[in-house]
C-alpha cells in the first residue's frame, strides 16, 4: 500500500510540472452582473477542457489559456455564457444577466403569504396592524436532518450565532453584528412565554416545534420590553397548548398521500454505454503495455475528453494492478490544472475503490488548493480518522469544533462535525489525546442506527433524493434552485457540498434511496455525487458503502441503493 502511494504522488509531481508547461498566456478579468454587481465564486472554464478556476469576492479571476479559447462562464441563479478570447492586452469584461425564469418563481412563493395573527396584550390582531416588525416563521427552518435548535437558528436569516454549544454562545439580530462587543445585547428567547438561557437551544428537540417567531426592530420589543432590546426569538413548542401559527408539517414518511409504488428503478446507464466503444477496444489487449499505448492514442480523439472515459479508464486498467489505475488518474491531474471538482472526483474515485490512503492524499491537495471551503478540513479528517491517524484527525476535529481555524466559519456543517468526532472517540478513546476535549464528547455513548451521507463535487448541481421506507412512504430531499436557494448559496459561498441523514427507531424492513438530476447537459465535468451508507454507525458491527452517482446521466429517477433496517 506505502509503496503504490509513493507512485501516484511521483506520478501527480511529474504531471504537475507537464501541466505548467502547456499554457503559459494568461487572461484576467471581472465577472459582473447586469447591475454591475461582482459576481463571487462563478465557475470560469476553458470549453471542451477541463480547466476552470472560480471568481473572487470582487468577481476577478485569472485563467491560463490558449489563444482561440472558449471560456463558459457559470453562476449560482444566473445563465451561462461562452466568450472567446481574442486577446490579451486588456482584462475581460463578462456580464451575466439573471434566471428570470428561477428567481420570479422564488419570488412568487415568498409572495404567498397567509393572514396570520400574532398576540399583542393578549389580544390577537390582524399581523399587517401590530404596528411593529416580526416575521412569522412558523417551521419553514425545521427540516428532517436538524438535531438541535442550535442548528436550527444558524439558518434563519439575520441571525447569527457566536459561540459554541458546550461553553456557551449566544444568538444575536444582525443588527447588532457591527456593533462593538460591549455595547451588543443578545436576542431575547421565549418558549412557550416564558425567557430561557440560550443554551436550551441544544437541548430543544425541532420535531417539538409548531412556531418560531422573530421580533427585530426595536419598536417590536414593546411586547418584551427592555428585555427584547436585542431582538426576541418566541419559540412554540407542543406542550404549549396553543394553536401553531403558519404551521408546516416537517417532512415525514407516514404523511398521507406519499405512497410509492414504482419498485427498484435502474440507475441510468448512459454513461457505460458512452465510454463502451473505447473499453471494447482495449479487451482486446492480453497485456497491459500494449493496451496503454491503445489507451494513449484514444485519448487524442476529443470525444474522450469528459470526466466519465477517465473514471472507466482507472478501473479498467486496475485489473493488471493499482498503479496502473492511478496513471490513469495521473492523466487526470494533468488536464485537471489544480481543478477542485476533477480533485474531488479522484478521491471519489479512490474511496469508493477502498483506497482510502491514496484519497487522503488527493483531499490534502484540495485543501492547500482551496483552504478557505470549510468542507476540505473535515473530508481530511475524516480520511485521517479512517486511515489510522487518529491524532491528527482528533486536532482537526477540535479546531472545526472550536471554529479556530483562522477566517474559515464551520457553523454550516457542525452537525456533522459532531456527529464524526463523537465516532471517532466511540471507537478510540485510547488513541487520541483527550486535551481540551469537551466532556459532552467523553460521557455520551454514541452510535446511529442508520446514517447516510451525500456529497457532491458541484454545490451548483440541481437533484432530489427520495427515500422509501419499508412501509412504502416516502419523503424528498430537494437540492434545487426553487426548494433551496438559501442551502445553496450557502454551500457556495462558504465551500461545502454535503447532507447528513439519520434513520433511527423506524420500522424494520427495506428501505430504497432514489436519485434524480436536473442537470443532464454538463458533459465534460459533470457532477459526481457520493452516496455512503454506514449501518450501526459508531458500533463494533458498523458496515460502510461507498457508491458513486454520474448526475449528468440520471435524468430518470434510479434507486442508487436498496437497504434493509
Amino acid at each position: 500500500m506505502k509503496k503504490t502511494l509513493q507512485i501516484l504522488m511521483l506520478l501527480l509531481a511529474g504531471t504537475m510540472v507537464l501541466q505548467a508547461q502547456e499554457r503559459t498566456k494568461f487572461i484576467e478579468g471581472t465577472v459582473t452582473t447586469v447591475d454591475n454587481e461582482p459576481v463571487a465564486n462563478a465557475l470560469v472554464g476553458i470549453k471542451n477542457t477541463f480547466v476552470e478556476t472560480e471568481t473572487g469576492p470582487n468577481g476577478t479571476f485569472r485563467l491560463a489559456v490558449f489563444p482561440g479559447d472558449e471560456l463558459v462562464v457559470t453562476a449560482f441563479l444566473m445563465y451561462s455564457k461562452t466568450v472567446s478570447i481574442t486577446g490579451f492586452d486588456k482584462p475581460l469584461d463578462v456580464v451575466l444577466e439573471y434566471n428570470a425564469e428561477v428567481l420570479e418563481a422564488v419570488t412568487l412563493e415568498k409572495q404567498k403569504r397567509k393572514a396570520t395573527y400574532v398576540e399583542k396584550d393578549f389580544v390577537e390582531r390582524d399581523s399587517k396592524k401590530v404596528g411593529y416588525s416580526y416575521e412569522d416563521l412558523g417551521t419553514d427552518f425545521i427540516s428532517g436532518a436538524d438535531v438541535s435548535m442550535y442548528t436550527v437558528a444558524q439558518k434563519i436569516p439575520f441571525i447569527y450565532v457566536e459561540g459554541d454549544p458546550f461553553f456557551g454562545f449566544q444568538v444575536y439580530n444582525t443588527r447588532m453584528r457591527g456593533a462593538m462587543r460591549s455595547s451588543r445585547v443578545p436576542m431575547l428567547v421565549v418558549v412557550d412565554g416564558v425567557q430561557v438561557e440560550h443554551n436550551i437551544l441544544v437541548a430543544l428537540d425541532p420535531t417539538l416545534i409548531t412556531n418560531i417567531t422573530v421580533y427585530r426592530s426595536l419598536a417590536g420589543t414593546v411586547k418584551y420590553g427592555s428585555l427584547g432590546v436585542g431582538g426576541v426569538m418566541a419559540i412554540t413548542t407542543l406542550n404549549s397548548g396553543a394553536p401553531a401559527s403558519n404551521k408546516k408539517d416537517l417532512p415525514s414518511l407516514l404523511v398521507e398521500g406519499n405512497d410509492y409504488d414504482e419498485g427498484v428503478l435502474p440507475i441510468s446507464e448512459n454513461m457505460a454505454n458512452t465510454t463502451a466503444p473505447y473499453i471494447t477496444e482495449l479487451s482486446g489487449y492480453s497485456d497491459v503495455k500494449s493496451a496503454l499505448t491503445a489507451y494513449n492514442e484514444q485519448r487524442k480523439n476529443p470525444a474522450t475528453r469528459n470526466l466519465a472515459y477517465y473514471l472507466d479508464m482507472a478501473s479498467f486498467f486496475s485489473k493488471w494492478g493499482d498503479v496502473y489505475g492511478y496513471e490513469v488518474l495521473s492523466d487526470l491531474f494533468q488536464q485537471a490544472n489544480n481543478n477542485p471538482r476533477i480533485l474531488k472526483a479522484v478521491a471519489f474515485k479512490l474511496e469508493e475503490d477502498g483506497h482510502l490512503l491514496q484519497a487522503a492524499y488527493v483531499m490534502e491537495e484540495l485543501l492547500a488548493l482551496c483552504p478557505d471551503d470549510i468542507q476540505n478540513y473535515r473530508d481530511v479528517a475524516r480520511l485521517y480518522a479512517q486511515t489510522s491517524r487518529y491524532n491528527l484527525a482528533a486536532t482537526l476535529y477540535k479546531q472545526m469544533i472550536y471554529n479556530s481555524v483562522p477566517n474559515v466559519n464551520f457553523e454550516p456543517i457542525h452537525a456533522i462535525i459532531f456527529n464524526e468526532f463523537r465516532h471517532l472517540i466511540a471507537n478510540h478513546k485510547r488513541k487520541i489525546n483527550f486535551k481540551n476535549i469537551p466532556n459532552e464528547f467523553l460521557t455520551v455513548n454514541f452510535s446511529k442506527d442508520v446514517r447516510i451521507v451525500l456529497e457532491y463535487t458541484n454545490p451548483l448541481a440541481e437533484f432530489e433524493v427520495q427515500f422509501v421506507s419499508p412501509n412504502k412512504k416516502y419523503y424528498t430531499w430537494h437540492h434545487t434552485y426553487f426548494e433551496s436557494r438559501d442551502f445553496i448559496e450557502q454551500e457556495v459561498a462558504q465551500g461545502f457540498a454535503v447532507k447528513e441523514f439519520i434513520i433511527e427507531d423506524s420500522d424494520y424492513g427495506d428501505w430504497l434511496v432514489n436519485i434524480k438530476s436536473a442537470n443532464t447537459n454538463d458533459i465534460a465535468i459533470p457532477t459526481l455525487l457520493k452516496y455512503t451508507l454506514y449501518q450501526n454507525y459508531g458500533l463494533p458491527n458498523e458496515t460502510k458503502v461507498v457508491k458513486i452517482v454520474n448526475l449528468a446521466t440520471q435524468s430518470d429517477k434510479g434507486t442508487v441503493d436498496a437497504f434493509t433496517y
